[in-house]
């Protein structure tokens, strides 16, 4: 049997309550984590498969659309709300179903139904034609070593340097330090803009000034940064796309 991993992103705990009781009683799906906050939520999702989202509008920091617009494309998400003005935006955004709060047992079941036979159908090549029109997002948020969310756009970033237990994310003014792996921030930057260099660092494609042997250099800051032996080939091949001869 498939199992669907999901999570639920509420700031109410009594709706969280109710949803997870309604998914305790669903052989198919497995409820992960619960969030509160869709920023966490968000952060969590970088790092742990996840094919369904129940998911709140009305939310501090972040509203559920806005959420919505930065997922990755293979997450279905099920809106929960007491609104339903917000339903055609939701549609508008590709969500697989809209449950107006209160709802029954027997309407969130066939939402989930609905969630179980998308992703038998995606699992089987045979995916429903969708057409993307969201844009590229060009940020990412980061949670620091000090329990701070940041929000980091991508084109103020130079390079990010990753140590045995952190990374850091370096700008021209400021340093991020944080937990998530170098593999992690790698999946998230874009790849025409970001290359790895060495083990130990990414660099941003546009920043660079020069080229001195085996070192980068940059155009705003003293730092130089190595290109590894196990990196140079794949790091001068996609220079190579960039470059007038």
């Amino acid at each position: 049997m498939k199992v669907i991993n999901c999570i639920i992103v509420e700031d109410e705990p009594y709706a969280i309550d109710i949803l997870s009781d309604f998914i305790s009683k669903v052989p198919f799906i497995n409820l992960t984590e619960t969030f509160t906050n869709p920023i966490e939520a968000l952060l969590y999702l970088k790092e742990s498969a996840t094919d369904l989202i129940f998911l709140d509008i009305n939310m501090p920091e972040l509203s559920g659309i806005d959420l919505i617009k930065m997922l990755p494309k293979n997450i279905e998400v099920i809106i929960t709300s007491a609104f339903s003005e917000f339903a055609l935006a939701g549609f508008e955004n590709n969500v697989l179903d809209y449950l107006l709060k209160p709802f029954a047992f027997d309407r969130f079941l066939q939402a989930s139904q609905k969630a179980l036979d998308k992703l038998l159908l995606l699992a089987s090549n045979k995916p429903a034609p969708v057409v993307d029109l969201q844009p590229k997002p060009d940020s990412f948020y980061l949670k620091t070593d000090h329990g701070k969310i940041v929000r980091i756009n991508f084109e103020d970033i130079i390079y990010i340097e990753g140590l045995k237990n952190y990374c850091s994310v370096f700008t021209e003014n400021e340093r991020h330090i944080s937990l998530v792996s170098m593999k992690t921030l790698a999946e998230t930057l874009p790849q025409e803009d970001f290359a790895r260099t060495h083990k130990s660092y990414i660099i941003a494609l546009k920043r660079i000034k020069a080229i001195d042997g085996n070192m980068v250099i940059f155009d705003k800051i003293k730092e130089k940064i190595p290109i590894g032996v196990t990196y140079r080939d794949g790091f001068f091949s996609l220079l190579n796309n960039k470059m007038f001869r």
